[in-house]
């Protein structure tokens, strides 16, 4: 991205930020389905463009030809509404004009009723562009048009104007013949946006994915796959992550991309991630369908604070997509975004976009795995336990979450055969971690790294990689990194399971992202009130049995990362054994205790917890008890699944104490106390078995 860009968040009172959108203007003579016509309705890929970008708050110029026939009153509409026309330039002849029939299925037809290249004669040149249009511009985008044409715009924006970012659309007549032509003007652009339909020709493909890693490979690192009904795919540096779409009532799907596209670069412009962007992006797409014409979205526009709600952006758009620096990068508000990506990080990881969860699991049944060794630290250690269940029970496979420092000194040597070893770590970079696979390799194990580093110590010493691709805002607790890492283990237990005859699993991860969502909703009011009973408290302790002591565990664990407060986790049973002596009047205890097992000896803990007079805090999706304050979570996933969803109020009450107790900000108190810290968790020494 640009300086100038990155540079470009705008307030409420300040003018709209500025950005070009180059393309073209069309007359449509529109037929439907139902036999109605609309004729000389004025169009174009640049008037979707343009207002979608006037929705999404920018000021936009449009920059096009227009014949002599065009309507001026469309024109004055336009002016009226805010998009700048001092780009405009009068060619001699007519406008592109097109009868468009659309069908009862969805099928839109084109059929040119002036001569073809016509739209060659009106397809915008360096030469029509004007210095005054991209005075004060952050961005420019470029719409489809003939290729030569817009790769000499390409060009010539980033000569004369170097700091200014530039999107591009794709074109149905790109393909054939040019794909060289275009992969090189797709890397020189900061963000290509090619529709599915477009990107899969390119890359000789049939498949989304294959076609995102074929376009990696030949260096287009940047880049956004507009899929229709399916959303959004993001590629950036931080990997690739799936934006999905509100479902709606389309009326005329005429300009979606365009409007997509319009919406993402004004949102670029003012300083969102490309992530965010395709949020909005989707948000104004959705919008635009609902209804007809092209100047649609002119209409009501909301606020900029308004637009960000409906788009799922909360409070994110005034910090810059790069180099946000230490403030920046460690604020506090970084766990709550990554909380509310949840929803789509589980969609993405659960879609299996690499096809990488489902080739293990082919490997593990070819070559007669019988034990799985899940281990890592910390955060990747709960994900480990808590997905111990689904192989156990349902993929009739025994599974262990084993903590890294016990497998690499005490278990190495007595692994039997047929073992394979998962290390789990988001970074990638944890010693112990790392240690386990290198001593699995003296003594003869096979090992995969579940890691969001290609690059990384672990990934270069496991013999198999499980790439995550799950984008980080900065520095926090983790949140959605987690559930990144507890959803590709239990997908991999879905897969084994339905080998085995057995789709439950398989069909209930389907429901997780919109569990999720729901989760987040239903607990946010609660999350609130509880966290401010607990503001004055001494120490918070979690309790949870089986696959949910695992969530304890990451619930506890949020108090000392986030607020540096006391929280103790223990097993549910164990806590009526030991933590009783020492729980007061008023102490909380949260209670992790969905449907399931040892659902019935939750209930009694918390009857005990009551009689004492201590505070309980219950996390479930059962009934509200008596006397407890209840964090709901969704109804819909069975116990092996749950620690999905039980993870993600107490995520959220991580991040609301450390609000309450005014914390700004997750850095360290110095350098030397950081590096000091990561230096001891990442050391690789290699220590004798056991």
């Amino acid at each position: 991205m640009s300086e100038r860009a990155s540079a470009g968040s705008a307030s409420a009172g300040e003018p709209p930020i500025r950005v070009v959108i180059i393309g073209n203007l069309t007359i449509d003579d529109v037929i439907r389905a139902d036999g109605t016509t609309a004729m000389g309705t004025v169009g174009g890929n640049s008037l979707h463009s343009a207002c979608a970008a006037r929705f999404a708050g920018a000021s936009p110029s449009l920059v096009a030809r227009k014949g002599t026939d065009f309507p001026s009153a469309h024109l004055e509409h336009l002016d009226q509404a805010g998009v700048r026309l001092d780009g405009l330039v009068e060619v001699d002849g007519p406008t592109v004009r097109n009868w468009v029939i659309y069908e009862e299925d969805g099928r839109r037809t084109w059929v040119y009723r002036t001569p073809r290249e016509r739209s060659l004669a009106v397809a915008v040149t360096p030469e029509d562009l004007r210095d005054e249009t991209f005075r004060d511009c952050y961005a420019v985008h470029i719409a489809a048009m003939p290729l030569a044409n817009a790769e000499a715009l390409v060009r010539y924006v980033r000569s004369h104007f170097p700091n200014v970012l530039i999107t591009l659309d794709t074109h149905e007549d790109w393909v054939e013949g040019v794909e060289a032509r275009l992969l090189d003007l797709a890397r020189e652009v900061d963000v290509f946006l090619p529709s599915r339909e477009e990107l899969l020709p390119l890359t000789k493909t049939d498949n989304v994915t294959a076609a995102i890693e074929k376009m990696r490979a030949v260096g287009v690192r940047t880049f956004v796959v507009k899929s229709g009904a399916d959303g959004a795919y993001v590629v950036d540096e931080h990997g690739v992550t799936h934006v999905a779409i509100t479902a709606t009532t389309v009326v005329d799907a005429t300009g979606a991309g365009d409007s997509f596209c319009g919406a993402v670069v004004a949102s670029l412009a003012r300083g969102l991630s490309l992530v965010e962007a395709a949020q909005v992006g989707c948000y104004v797409a959705t919008r635009a369908v609902e209804s007809s014409g092209s100047t649609r979205l002119l209409v009501a526009a909301p606020s900029w604070d308004e637009l960000r709600r409906r788009g799922g952006l909360l409070r994110t758009a005034t910090l810059p997509p790069r180099d946000v620096g230490v403030a920046g990068s460690y604020a506090i508000d970084v766990m709550n975004r990554e909380i509310d990506m949840i929803p789509e990080v589980a969609a993405h990881q659960l879609s299996d976009p690499l096809g990488a969860i489902g080739r293990l699991a082919n490997r593990i049944i070819e070559e007669d795995i019988r034990h799985l060794y899940l281990t890592g630290c910390g955060d990747s250690f709960f994900a480990a336990s808590a997905s111990a269940l689904a192989f156990n029970c349902r993929a009739q496979l025994d599974a262990r979450g084993v903590h890294a420092l016990d497998l690499a000194r005490y278990g190495m040597r007595y692994l039997p055969e047929k073992s394979l070893i998962i290390a789990l770590s988001f970074s990638g970079e944890v010693g112990r971690t790392t240690e386990v696979a290198l001593q699995a390799r003296e003594f003869g194990h096979p090992t995969v790294a579940l890691t969001n580093s290609r690059e990384s110590g672990l990934a270069k010493a496991c013999d198999e990689l499980l790439l995550l691709d799950v984008p980080t805002l900065g520095f926090s607790p983790g949140t959605s990194s987690y559930v990144s890492m507890l959803a590709n283990l239990l997908l991999l237990s879905a897969k084994l399971a339905l080998a085995k005859g057995d789709d439950g699993l398989q069909r209930e991860l389907a429901l997780v992202p919109n569990l999720a969502r729901a989760t987040l909703e239903m607990a946010a009011d609660a999350v609130a009130k509880a966290a401010q009973l607990l503001t004055s408290s001494r120490w918070v302790s979690f309790l949870g049995a089986g696959p949910n002591e695992a969530t304890a565990r990451f619930g506890a664990a949020k108090l000392f990362e986030g607020c540096q407060m006391v929280g103790h986790p223990t097993n549910l049973e164990e806590w009526a054994h030991e933590e009783y002596f020492v729980t007061k009047s008023g102490d909380p205890v949260i209670v992790v205790n969905p449907t399931g097992a040892s659902h019935d000896r939750g209930l009694e803990i918390l009857s005990e917890i009551e009689y004492i007079g201590a505070t309980p805090i219950l996390v479930t999706n059962g009934p509200a008890v008596h006397g407890a304050y209840l964090l709901p979570i969704a109804e819909g996933l069975s116990e092996e699944l749950s620690g999905l969803l039980t993870c993600l109020p107490l995520s959220q009450l991580g991040f609301q104490l450390a609000r309450l107790m005014g914390k700004e900000s997750y850095n360290f108190p110095n350098e030397a106390v950081k590096s000091e810290h990561y230096s001891t968790i990442h050391r690789v020494t290699v220590g004798l078995p056991a």
